[in-house]
């Protein structure tokens, strides 16, 4: 009788020791980003660069598979030269952890000064108080700013 007792022990501590194991090593990878920042750096228009006085960043995407489908979002409104900006994606092409690929529409005081020009964000993985940047493919365009928040899941 002892001795199913001691095997019986044995054999519910080496389930119990698996089940915990399994459950450790099984944590869900993160596939949704977003990034805010209420401290912009500078924005370059057409070819020239200015500091940023003021402005607000929102950026969302995922980079795993999802079964709805990859998306992303990034909005920057931002002041420079005495003018508002706002950077806005309109067609998302590809993602990773750490960058955005697809075509913006750049605003100046309300008016399309871009239309749909091919583009990255990078710098998207880094913690907060780093900053990102965002460049079209032709280097004539751009807005940075320093990441205030972030939440990944």
């Amino acid at each position: 009788m002892r001795m199913k007792k001691w095997v019986l022990t044995m054999l519910m501590l080496t389930v119990l020791a698996l089940s915990l194991s399994v459950g450790a090593t099984a944590a869900p990878a993160t596939s949704v980003h977003s990034i805010w920042s209420v401290k912009p750096i500078g924005i370059k228009d057409n070819g020239t660069s200015y500091p940023a006085t003021k402005g607000n960043v929102i950026i969302s995407w995922t980079n795993l598979p999802l079964n709805s489908g990859d998306s992303g979002f990034f909005n920057a409104k931002v002041y420079a030269n005495n003018a508002e900006y706002e950077f806005r994606l309109v067609s998302f092409g590809s993602s990773t952890d750490d960058q955005i690929f697809g075509k913006f529409d750049i605003y100046k005081n309300s008016v399309l000064v871009a239309s749909s020009i091919p583009g990255t964000a990078y710098g998207l993985s880094q913690p907060v108080n780093n900053y990102f940047k965002f460049y079209d493919t032709s280097q004539q365009w751009h807005v940075s700013a320093y990441i205030t928040s972030r939440k990944d899941y």
